[in-house]
């Protein structure tokens, strides 16, 4: 029978890492598409939004869900300052996710009705879209990694 601490920690660590792996992953499909022609573009941004849907979506879930079962198994609770700081992380990440994720289907609209009538390059419309989404992007990165760090170390 499989050890429940193990295969929680399993589930967690899988889901921080999926995370982190999504986020780097949409980086450079954005960077790819930003450079691409309208039709390129849409395409790309079809594959960061499946890339949310299928990894990062279901990874946000995991992680909250498999942290409280490790919570409960390990009898560490939020007093302890690591603990509280990866769930503050962890709202702040889902609530980057959502912003990203609408963001991100605004790009990929823009994309397809630029390909639509045969633009040869992204309106202007994009590189302001683009703008607003990579900082939210990057943070999400950063965030990612701090909590994995937290989930390694525990430095406090």
């Amino acid at each position: 029978m499989p050890d429940p601490y193990l295969a929680a920690k399993f589930l967690h660590f899988l889901a921080v890492t999926l995370m982190v792996g999504a986020t780097v992953i949409n980086g450079l499909i954005h960077a790819q598409a930003k450079e691409s022609t309208p039709l390129e573009a849409s395409a790309l941004l079809k594959a960061v939004l499946l890339v949310n849907r299928l990894i990062m979506g279901p990874s946000l879930l995991t992680i909250p869900l498999s942290g409280y079962w490790l919570m409960t198994l390990t009898g560490y609770g939020l007093a302890e300052i690591w603990l509280s700081i990866s769930v503050v992380l962890s709202i702040f990440l889902i609530a980057a996710y959502l912003l990203g994720l609408r963001l991100e289907r605004r790009l990929h609209s823009i994309a397809n009705q630029a390909a639509t009538i045969h633009d040869s390059v992204l309106p202007a419309d994009y590189d302001r879209s683009f703008l607003k989404a990579a900082p939210i992007g990057f943070g999400a990165l950063v965030m990612s990694l701090a909590a994995f760090s937290l989930m390694i170390f525990k430095p406090f």
